[in-house]
């Protein structure tokens, strides 16, 4: 803002960067006017709550930015971020953390729109809209397949309740990709995940002998860097992204 006298979106704007294959991670700091803005370009906001909850970044305003007509997909963002990369529970935390920025059931996300999230829009987002996020003629097959059978589904009584609500992935019976069966009844038919996983661990052990000495400095900078995000965090700025006490 002091900077350019106006909000990193708007400047964006001007520079004719914003349009439909533009996509906003998180959107913490959007006001509604770069909502708007974003909504008229046709861009996208990808929406994390988990790295935001890890990380502390504070919550987005999904409900604000639906209203303005943005169309919002979920992420998980990384390994790094958010420790899994489950979308079930990003779907699942999207429709909580709208519970707890206010009373108004109304504003609420609801297990529609939050499936509707990781799937429909997702796929716009990623520039695939006429291709995924749809069982339909004329969109690629990739389906994940749940298993009724699981405690997650028994009995069964709304299934988007219970997929939004309840599913962890533990009912996930097989996933298809375009047409190919990926996982098939648990097993996977494309990776040995044995030799993977002992490659993995070979690679973690090198990265160790390699960064060992760098982990040490950055923990002994921690509360350096710490206190720099944090007093950066609390710097004004009118788009509040905190539940505080009052």
């Amino acid at each position: 803002m002091r900077r350019y006298g106006k909000t990193l979106t708007a400047h964006l704007a001007d520079l004719g960067v914003l349009g439909p294959n533009f996509t906003a991670a998180h959107g913490l700091w959007l006001d509604r006017d770069d909502m708007k803005r974003l909504a008229d370009a046709g861009a996208s906001v990808a929406h994390n709550p988990a790295s935001n909850m890890r990380y502390g970044n504070g919550l987005a305003a999904v409900r604000r930015m639906l209203d303005c007509g943005l169309n919002v997909g979920l992420g998980t963002d990384s390994r790094s971020c958010s420790d899994n990369l489950n979308m079930f529970e990003a779907m699942r935390l999207a429709s909580f953390t709208s519970r707890v920025q206010g009373p108004d059931y109304k504003r609420w996300l609801t297990t529609d729109e939050a499936l509707g999230m990781a799937t429909v829009n997702s796929a716009r987002l990623l520039g695939f809209g006429d291709d995924l996020g749809l069982i339909a003629p004329g969109y690629k097959a990739d389906i994940v397949f749940l298993d009724l059978k699981n405690l997650n589904y028994v009995p069964l009584n709304s299934a988007i309740n219970q997929v939004v609500n309840a599913e962890d992935a533990t009912g996930v019976d097989s996933v298809m990709i375009g047409g190919r069966m990926i996982l098939d009844h648990g097993r996977l038919t494309t990776i040995d995940v044995e030799r993977l996983a002992a490659s993995a661990e070979a690679a973690m052990a090198r990265l160790w002998d390699v960064n060992g000495q760098a982990l040490e400095l950055a923990l002994r900078l921690e509360n350096v860097v710490g206190s720099f995000c944090v007093g950066l965090a609390q710097s004004p700025y009118h788009v509040h992204r905190y539940c505080e006490p009052s």
